[in-house]
């Protein structure tokens, strides 16, 4: 499922699935921002749903803040 947040005040496409094998991961693309950070793509892994957003909204903070 893909969702959309403001994290800094760029907003970035998130979405989480799960992948046999891996477990659950999250990638966050920025869609709109800073010229330079436009198209930044992160990623998180995690045993489940939500702590593998959580790990890729603190990620992203980190590298936007």
């Amino acid at each position: 499922m893909l969702t959309g947040e403001r994290i800094h005040g760029r907003l970035v496409d998130i979405e989480v699935g799960e992948v046999p094998g891996i477990g659950w991961v999250a990638v966050g693309l920025v869609t709109h921002g800073l010229s330079h950070e436009q198209g930044m793509r992160f990623e998180a892994r995690a045993t489940d749903r939500a702590e593998a957003e959580r790990r890729l909204k603190l990620e992203i903070e980190a590298a936007l803040g």
